[in-house]
């Protein structure tokens, strides 16, 4: 009988309690935390049982709450309702802010058998959960399993689809399965098999049952339902086509035809609708929102897609806005695609021209560059211009499909007839059909060549250079010399920025043709221009600017000091033949000078003169003269340079006397800064050495030097003293310090030399004089000496000392020994002795005490203690403890040549009593000595002991390694020992102590014997103190564990590796890499320990990406050989690539407007989006067919949110794409079996736009001085667009301008869009405004212009006119803005306002208003010399005009004579068109009034 238990995942996770690792110790027995808050939350309760039947007499039941707070709650257990009492409730544990507890008991199995019902209630302050109850199930029913999967036989898709139902794991067996479809009785026979499988001794069954559906039902969505009854429940599952492919929403792509296919059809043009779908699903077409008409549509499938097409006229296709697809199936929720049928709009472009450095170097001198940047728009061609004249043809430029904007490059040669010196170039990129964007001009660079000579410095002993520069429009150079040609050493050429050619020469001349003055030519010509200019150079020209180098050497001063005559020397570098002259003192020398002589490099000229005169000389100078350049001279200071007082001092030389010369001087001097000196000795002040010259090395900063003298022996007295003196220059002399008195006699002192207890007695004896020497002698015989050495003092006399060693036998004799020091040079000695008794009569004796140590006293019944005395005599010891003389056994003292040693001995026991020890030494030469020892063990301070397993061990392949580190150790009586669950395991391990203050740290170590290395094994370590204190450790847990392991990719910091991370922790566990059973080395790993023991190892593999992308599986495997254990775990690239990153989208995209016209290739853009693409591949199709030549697929990139996108673009031939075959591009991911794909051919109808630009109103005229210009570009399809403003046939910056995106109204097919200009009134000149739009339904633009936009907020005078009539006057008025003016009529200046009427201002085409105005003369008293006056005002300006009646109507003109002298003169076309107008009009009604009153007379 099987029993099965429930798993709950809360905040805490309970694993532990599964069937397989049942332990309610998991929990503990916890720490109590209590959490306050101000708010509570009620418990939820979970029955926990035990799984399986159990062993033993009673069953464990388990009561879980979780996610209460506060932590206090109990538990109430009851078993029919009478309270249990032997339940265990462990402490609640915190995760976050909310708490999880549980509490077991066990109940007796004879209980539990009897399905008696136990209950656990439990009690918060939040509230009390409903009770849970516990009852051993009655009868083993166990429920089927039911899955339902779709299985083919063969190829997915196209062959058969079979249903498998299958029930797994139930008990009993029967069991009935029926089919059912969309709810309805299925009439298939299933297929049937039934299986029986043993389980832990316990039968369960399982069965399949299978069918074979319609295919056509199926791919309809039919839903197919496995029914099974068991037990009298029933059991179900469901299964379509719609499900399985839920996650696959269709992808829909729209081809349709070019703008050049549909300018050039004659009758039809064709779209494609692509539906990448696994249902068969019905695709339909709406054209502006209207479906077509059946006869148009078809529809076909292939192997991956539905293919609708939807063929309309040309003259149709230009007609539409909006063109859409749609795909319909039961399974699918309205999956569509639309495609706008307009032009995009584009920004301008930078264009920047220049001339072809390249081809000038191919031979090409007249090249353009024109330089086309920012490109967000194909649809252009380039022209080239020479002063604004087209020099080129068009070249048309086919821009790759990729995102962002491009740059391009193209070239033209200039023709011949332009190579003209004030002709500038300028290149034109004409963007769409109408917009024009022109670069800068380069200038003009055909012209004439100029040239530029450089001499250039070279080695004295090399070639001569010289460096020749040319500019120009193709200049080249050559050299000449006497009419022959040299060929160049070097050449350069380059460009600058304004398109003139710089090219550089370089030509080597030897040494010594370059002196004869030959004159080189540099020609630099113009082959192109037919033009050539010269530059030459030579010797004179070149080095008439180069003064000579002069040097003049002068004799030393120990030549001056010691000839009667000397030479001075000049040395001229110069590559004229100079003239030289001497001057002394700034006179020309009357001395003896020889005549120059002179090399390749110079000219030499001595001069001598006496040395005597050369020491009353200051200055003596040298002087080249010659026509070339300008005198030149260098003067050198002969006089004795003012010198700073050198540092001079005297000593006796030590190293002089060593080798036997004993009255050797030395004159040390330092900080000397002139070599102009010589050094001699004095005794008394009186000289006894010749004169010491010295040369000094020339060099900057102070000098120091040495000289040695020997003392002559008529000098050897005591009251001489000795000094040295510096003579520098020829009066200045520096005296050094006195040596003091050195011949003296000389001194003696013996001395006792402490030595070993067992080894020889050494004496020490020091001598001091002149020339100092030691022997040794006893009882009238020399003894030789062990060793000797000597030394000086600062004042020169000789120190000596010398050791003499005495065997200890001998010396204890107490023989004299005596030390003699002598100074044969001065011949004379003293002498002094030195015996046992007289060394040592005041040396008390050294005492040492030895007592046994902590682990003898403890390991043994019997101890003893010695006594060391250090004497020269034969002293009595005595023993002391606590005080008192010592009843023990006390050994006889014995002696060896330095020490009397004494032992006393007693029980280990007695010794543990004793506080103090004491040794005592007396005897008659020196005053009692004793020796006092604390026995007692000290107040220790308790230590910190903490054991842990030992990491260094376990590194030198030592496993089981235990540590015991104490530390604040004060005491050194110890031992430790270690413990396996408090059981002692080692022997005692005592502890020597250095002798140092304060206290100490010590570390033992213990190897664990294997039959301790069980799990439920724990180790302490314990530190034995003194002779009754110890101190235990904490516990390390159990460390023999078995070994685990976790594998993790790790993101990778290197390019082209990923990197792999494998942890494994156990008692020793090791990692290996495995791949395809071979074992891989890892790239790095670390071990490390945890506090409880227990290892952690990490290991690191970096595998190269390309490896890695092929999908190979990776082990990491933790073994341990202490325990022989082992664990695995594998990854590969498919195993950490979920399934939604195998899932991508396809967008595929046509070629852009401008490649439409191209007769070679277009390009086809697809576009994958999705979480991460970099392990997807493309796969490219036309006509049905893959396509691998002539495709390109960029890296992805990432975006802001979270997703990556991979684009590829595919040449395919302008051929195919005219012929309306389908592009498909195919998305797949390496660890999937599933493509995505999208598709596109060229599409067939348009619609072209009307274009308006909006005329602004008055107010928004004159609102502000910046105006803004709409442009309504409206009913174009597709949607692609460029539109852009030209002024005054100028193309605008596009930052002048903002243009909207196409919308489409709702309901409508067709799309609009507005552009907005920005426009300045101070800046307008009257300018003529253009918007012009292109769009593929047309090679020419569509454009609608406006001018003089401000012309009606312009100020503008107005000018006036009078026209008479029989019965009214008329006033017109003309040609101002803006609008608004005032017009009024008087009679002789009165303010009576008198009869008219005024029209509104009337606007014209140029922006300028005219007005009239009608007086009638009906009512008005107008006499003859009476003034109508016609008043207008307009903004600042008046104008009057005045008519006089007179008194013979006959004669009155239509414009009146004064009129003419306050009408502006300045009338516009317009305004006269006007006035001629109005008078034909006044003309015709005046005869027809004349003619009229004839009639009626008559």
């Amino acid at each position: 009988m099987r029993y099965y238990s429930y798993k709950f995942l809360s905040e805490v996770s309970i694993d532990s309690l599964n069937c397989d690792n049942w332990a309610f110790d998991y929990w503990g027995k916890g720490t109590m935390v209590t959490v306050s808050s101000a708010a509570s939350t009620q418990p939820t309760v979970f029955p926990l049982m035990q799984c399986g039947s159990g062993t033993g007499n009673t069953v464990t039941l388990g009561c879980f709450a979780t996610g209460f707070t506060p932590s206090s709650l109990t538990y109430a257990w009851t078993k029919n309702g009478a309270a249990l009492t032997n339940s265990i409730q462990y402490p609640p544990v915190q995760k976050g802010n909310l708490y999880t507890g549980i509490s077991q008991i066990q109940v007796p199995k004879q209980d539990w058998d009897q399905r008696q019902t136990f209950q656990c209630a439990v009690t918060h302050a939040a509230g009390n959960p409903p009770a849970v109850s516990f009852q051993k199930p009655v009868l083993r029913v166990v429920s089927p399993n039911i899955t339902l999967h779709p299985v083919w036989y063969g190829e997915l898709g196209t062959s058969p689809v079979r249903l498998i139902c299958t029930l797994s794991d139930f008990f009993p067996e029967t069991l009935s399965v029926n089919w059912q479809q969309d709810n309805q009785p299925f009439n298939i026979q299933p297929i049937q098999r039934k299986l029986q499988v043993l389980e832990r001794q316990e039968k369960i069954f399982g069965l399949t049952s299978e069918i074979e559906p319609n295919m056509t039902e199926w791919e309809a969505g039919s839903a197919f339902i496995c029914k099974a009854t068991h037990n009298n429940n029933d059991f179900t599952k469901m299964i379509s086509i719609c499900q399985i492919y839920t996650c696959t929403p269709p992808s829909i792509h729209i081809e349709i035809p070019s703008f050049m296919t549909v300018m050039m059809a004659t009758s039809n043009v064709m779209a494609t609708c692509s539906v990448h779908t696994v249902f068969n699903a019905k695709v339909t077409w709406q054209m502006d929102g209207r479906l077509p008409p059946s006869n148009k549509v078809r529809q076909i499938r292939n192997e991956t897609h539905l293919i609708g097409t939807l063929t309309v006229s040309s003259r149709e296709w230009k007609q539409l806005r909006l063109i859409k697809c749609k795909a319909e199936h039961r399974c699918l929720s309205s999956a569509e695609k639309s495609i706008h049928l307009s032009e995009p709009a584009a920004t301008a472009p930078s264009v920047e021209i220049r001339r072809s450095l390249p081809e000038l170097l191919k031979g090409n001198s007249a090249v353009l560059e024109c330089d086309v940047t920012q490109l967000s728009s194909s649809d252009l061609y380039i022209t080239f211009q020479a002063d604004s004249d087209n020099i080129s043809k068009e070249l048309y430029v086919d821009l790759p499909e990729t995102p962002g904007l491009h740059s391009i490059t193209r070239r033209v040669t200039i023709p011949s007839n332009y190579w003209t010196n004030d002709t500038s170039f300028t290149c034109t990129v004409n963007q769409g059909f109408t917009r024009k964007f022109t670069s800068n001009s380069t200038g003009s660079f055909f012209v004439d060549p100029s040239v530029e000579l450089l001499l250039v410095p070279s080695d004295v002993s090399g070639p001569q250079r010289l460096l020749c520069s040319g500019w120009g429009f193709n200049p080249q150079i050559k050299w000449f010399s006497e009419s022959t040609q040299r060929p160049s050493s070097s050449s350069d050429i380059s460009m600058d920025a304004d398109g003139r050619v710089a090219v550089t020469s370089e030509l080597k001349i030897p040494q010594k043709e370059w002196k004869t003055g030959k004159v080189f030519i540099c020609e630099v010509s113009d082959k192109s221009l037919n033009k050539q200019v010269r530059q030459n150079i030579s010797l004179c020209s070149a080095c008439s600017s180069i003064p000579p180098s002069i040097t003049v050497e002068i004799p030393s001063f120990k030549t001056v000091m010691s000839t009667s005559q000397v030479q001075a020397t000049c040395l001229v570098r110069t590559a004229f033949d100079a003239k030289v002259t001497w001057l002394m003192d700034g006179r020309v020398s009357p001395s003896k000078t020889d005549r120059p002589d002179s090399n390749t490099t110079h000219i030499f000229s001595n001069v001598s003169v006496s040395s005597s005169q050369w020491k009353q000389l200051k200055h003596i100078t040298c002087r080249a003269e010659h026509a070339c350049f300008s005198l030149a001279e260098k003067t050198i200071s002969v006089a004795e340079p003012a010198a700073t007082a050198p540092s001079v001092e005297i000593r006796r030389s030590l190293p002089e006397l060593l080798k036997g010369n004993s009255a050797v001087l030395e004159c040390d001097v330092t900080q000397l800064s002139s070599s102009d000196l010589y050094v001699t000795f004095q005794a008394n002040s009186v000289d006894i050495s010749e004169k010491q010259y010295v040369d000094l090395h020339e060099a900057s900063g102070v000098h120091s030097i040495t000289r040695r003298f020997t003392v002559p022996q008529t000098h050897w007295k005591k009251d001489t003293r000795f000094t040295c003196t510096v003579n520098q220059g020829f009066s200045t002399n520096f005296v050094s310090n006195s040596t003091g008195n050195i011949f003296v006699d000389p001194s003696v002192e013996l001395l006792l030399v402490p030595s070993d207890v067992s080894g020889l007695q050494r004496l020490l004896c020091s001598g001091w004089g002149f020339n100092p020497q030691i022997k040794w002698f006893s009882e009238s015989t020399q003894r030789p000496s062990s060793s000797s050495d000597i030394s000086m003092d600062a004042d020169g006399r000789v120190a000596v000392t010398s050791e003499l060693k005495i065997p200890q036998k001998e010396w204890k004799t107490g023989k004299v020994f005596i030390c003699e020091v002598s100074d044969k040079s001065l011949n004379k000695q003293v002498r002094q002795n030195i015996s046992v008794c007289s060394a040592c009569s005041s040396i008390p004796p050294s005492i040492t005490v030895e007592i046994p140590s902590f682990k003898t006293v403890m390991s043994t019944s019997q101890v003893q203690a010695t006594c060391l005395v250090l004497t020269a005599f034969d002293a009595k010891v005595t023993w002391l403890m606590d005080g008192r003389v010592s009843p023990s056994k006390t050994d006889r003292p014995d002696s060896n040549t330095t020490h009397i040693f004494s032992n006393v001995s007693v029980s280990s026991s007695q010794w543990k009593q004793l506080k103090h020890i004491t040794c005592r030494a007396e005897h008659a030469c020196f005053s009692l000595a004793e020796k006092t020892i604390s026995v007692a063990e000290p107040a220790a301070t308790a230590p910190s002991v903490e054991i842990r397993r030992s990491l260094p061990e376990l590194l030198k392949g030592n496993s089981a390694v235990l540590e015991c580190d104490v530390t604040q150790l004060s005491s050194s009586d110890l031992y430790v020992t270690f413990q396996a669950n408090s059981v002692d395991i080692s022997e005692k391990q005592y502890v020597d102590l250095h002798e140092a203050s304060g206290v100490h740290s010590i570390t033992k170590r213990f190897t664990v014997p294997q039959t301790h290395w069980k799990k439920d094994t724990r180790f302490t370590c314990t530190v034995n103190q003194g002779f009754s204190t110890n101190f235990v450790s904490n516990s390390t847990g159990n460390i023999f564990v078995d070994p685990s392991v976790e594998l993790l990719l790790v993101p990778s910091d290197v390019p082209g590796l990923q990197r792999l991370l494998c942890s494994g922790w156990g008692f020793n566990p090791q990692i290996k890499w495995f791949s395809e059973s071979t074992q891989r080395p890892s790239s790095s790993s670390d071990i490390s320990m945890d506090a409880d023991g227990r290892v952690a190892v990490t290991s690191e593999l970096k595998i190269p990406q390309k490896e890695w992308k092929t999908g190979k599986v990776f082990i990491c495997e933790v073994s341990d050989k202490s325990l022989n254990k082992q664990v695995r775990q594998n990854i590969s690239l498919c195993s950490v690539t979920p399934a939604s990153s195998q899932i991508v989208s396809v967008y595929v995209e046509g070629p852009p407007l401008h490649q439409l016209q191209n007769e070679g290739q277009v390009t086809v853009t697809c576009l994958l989006v999705g979480p991460s693409l970099n392990d997807f591949s493309i796969t490219w199709k036309v006509g049905g067919k893959e396509y691998s030549p002539g495709f390109h697929t960029g890296p992805p990139v990432s975006h802001s949110n979270g997703t990556e996108t991979l684009r590829s673009s595919l040449n395919v031939s302008a051929e195919d794409w005219h012929a309306y075959k389908q592009v498909s591009c195919e998305g797949k991911h390496q660890c999937s079996s599933q493509g995505f794909e999208g598709h596109i051919s060229k599409s067939r109808d348009l619609y072209p736009p009307t274009v308006k630009i909006m005329q602004p109103t008055a107010s928004e005229l004159s609102a502000s001085d910046v105006l803004t210009l709409t442009c309504l570009v409206s009913g174009f399809f597709p949607s692609n667009v460029i539109v852009y403003w030209e002024e005054n046939g100028q193309t605008l910056p596009s930052t002048h301008y903002t243009n909207s995106p196409a919308w489409k109204y709702t309901g409508g097919s067709t799309y609009s869009m507005s552009s907005r200009l920005n426009t300045s009134k101070s800046e307008d000149t009257e300018s003529t405004y253009t918007c012009v739009v292109k769009h593929e339904s047309s090679p020419t633009p569509f454009e609608s212009t406006i001018e003089d936009v401000f012309a009606e907020v312009t100020y503008s005078k107005p000018s006036a006119t009078l026209l008479q009539g029989s019965r009214e006057i008329v006033c017109l008025v003309s040609g101002f803005s803006p609008a608004r003016i005032n017009i009024t009529w008087l009679l002789d200046d009165s303010q009576d306002q008198l009869d008219y009427n005024t029209s509104e201002p009337h606007r014209g085409p140029k922006g300028k208003f005219s007005v009239q105005s009608h007086l009638s003369l009906t009512g008005v008293n107008w006499l003859p010399g009476s003034v109508l006056i016609c008043r207008v005002t307009h903004a600042n300006t008046t104008l009057s005009l005045n008519i006089t009646k007179t008194d013979n109507l006959e004669h009155c003109d239509f414009f009146d004579d004064n009129t003419e002298a306050v009408v502006n003169q300045d009338m516009d076309v317009e305004s006269w068109y006007m006035a001629f107008t109005f008078l034909l009009f006044f003309l015709i009604a005046t005869i027809y009034g004349v003619i009229a009153t004839i009639i009626k007379t008559k």
